[in-house]
């Protein structure tokens, strides 16, 4: 890839607006089922920022707005699966896609992995009601 840097993948967060990531360049990806895959997880990652001061003690790593990007080896297709409160911010998305360096056809979707307390607020009956009628 000449002039053009490397697509990653890995785990992100949004702490505040501060985008925090840990990622890997494609070429050392890391084989998980079909797809290429980043070898550290969020707990790992978080637990050795607090260790260094970078992220206080006394916050979870599931606390805040997180995600993971990966490549799926069979579609060809890079993957940025996130929390709702980062997929509904266009401009966060885009300052993802841009720090890993994805090509425009990554596929961005939710994944109900990643849900931070706010996205995981109790719904109203209303809305349980009507989640009880999608399939």
């Amino acid at each position: 890839m000449t002039g053009q840097a490397q697509p990653k993948v890995g785990i992100f967060w949004l702490v505040g607006g501060r985008l925090i990531l840990d990622a890997s360049p494609l070429s050392e990806a890391e084989p998980y089922g079909d797809c290429l895959t980043h070898g550290n997880s969020h707990i790992d990652y978080w637990s050795d920022q607090q260790r260094l001061g970078a992220i206080p003690n006394d916050v979870e790593y599931e606390e805040h707005p997180r995600g993971r990007v990966t490549y799926n080896s069979k579609a060809e297709k890079f993957y940025l699966l996130a929390d709702g409160c980062i997929l509904n911010d266009p401009a966060t998305v885009a300052r993802i896609i841009k720090a890993m360096d994805l090509p425009v056809n990554t596929i961005v979707e939710a994944d109900l992995h990643y849900k931070c307390p706010r996205c995981n607020k109790p719904q109203s009956q209303q809305e349980r009601e009507e989640a009880d009628w999608d399939f």
